[in-house]
């Protein structure tokens, strides 16, 4: 029996036709819904409704909490292929988030809302931080029987992103302006970034300066180590992780370095057995630094200035967040 999702068959093409043909084929008596015959009028409805929406819509239907989605939900589920799949099986890190909210509306029988919800996701290839607005609402059988949950969902993972983003670069602006020296600036940012660190979890910054103490750049010049978020106010040394390279308090630049890396080539990121710092240098660009923990970082060569001196040479190590893509949104942030 078809569920008739539409009264003109012949004009569904750019109405999610596949999906509706998907719902019709499924083999809906190997799951624990039964039959599709024996579904009573109104889920059917319901499930018309789900599918010929402009917005992601999906249905969970209790028990398993078995998925049926829309067309617009492709570029929420992206790889997953979650379609009359129950959600232990195809969210599996994130699954105890979305019991929460459906065992909520099944055991109130009332709609749930909430924004900016976090989930973890693995739909790239990774598991992603990601962030939704949503509604869970109610589905009953004609005897008031609980059947499901009817989910509308909006994906504001950019949004949240960029909100956070810019909470941090006005901290960084508001609290270096009182700064005394170009080395207090230092320690300010990396203070900020030890407190509020879901975009950059860690961070190094090493200053350019020559033999003789003055901050150039020049044939016979050294990266000093200045500030890192492994500080510890009122306490020497730091506590810097095994999984990260070697850091030196300060690194030679004409040494020769040329072992230190699995490869000279910036274009994919290296193994090193220390910060590349020399390469970065040489090269005038970023440089991705591939960790034992398979985590990554990023070197950034910059220019720092204080009290509008000439700007100073400073290489930038910044840990990168493993839940989130570097994608050009976050090294905008990065560079700034």
């Amino acid at each position: 029996m078809s569920l008739q999702l539409t009264n003109n068959v012949s004009n569904v093409e750019n109405e999610g036709s596949s999906f509706i043909d998907m719902v019709n084929n499924y083999d809906w008596s190997s799951t624990p819904l039964g039959p599709m015959d024996s579904w009573e009028p109104q889920i059917k409805s319901l499930i018309n409704l789900c599918l010929k929406s402009e917005f992601p819509t999906t249905i969970f239907l209790s028990p398993e909490w078995i998925m049926i989605y829309n067309e617009a939900s492709i570029p929420v589920l992206k790889s997953k292929h979650a379609f009359g799949k129950p959600v232990l099986e195809v969210c599996p890190e994130s699954y105890d988030g979305l019991i929460s909210a459906l065992e909520r509306v099944k055991s109130t029988g009332k709609g749930v809302l909430d924004n900016n919800f976090y989930l973890e996701l693995q739909r790239d290839g990774y598991i992603e931080e990601v962030y939704f607005n949503y509604t869970f609402s109610p589905i009953f059988k004609l005897d008031g029987t609980f059947w499901g949950a009817f989910n509308i969902t909006s994906e504001v993972t950019q949004k949240v992103l960029n909100v956070r983003r810019l909470k941090t670069l006005e901290s960084l602006g508001r609290q270096t302006a009182d700064a005394k020296s170009l080395e207090s600036v230092c320690h300010i940012i990396t203070k900020i970034l030890k407190d509020d660190n879901k975009d950059i979890p860690y961070a190094f910054i090493y200053l350019v300066e020559s033999n003789n103490g003055s901050k150039t750049v020049h044939k016979s010049s050294i990266a000093r180590l200045v500030s890192t978020t492994f500080d510890e106010e009122g306490r020497l040394g730091r506590n810097i992780p095994d999984y990260l390279p070697e850091t030196h308090e300060s690194i030679e630049l004409n040494a020769n370095t040329d072992q230190n890396c699995d490869s000279t080539s910036t274009n994919s990121p290296l193994k090193c057995n220390y910060w590349p710092i020399h390469l970065v240098m040489k090269e005038g660009k970023h440089v991705q630094v591939l960790l034992e923990d398979g985590s990554q970082a990023i070197l950034l060569p910059t220019k720092l200035s204080f009290n509008k001196e000439q700007g100073l040479s400073a290489i930038l190590i910044f840990g990168l967040n493993p839940r989130r893509r570097l994608d050009d949104q976050y090294m905008d942030f990065l560079q700034v």
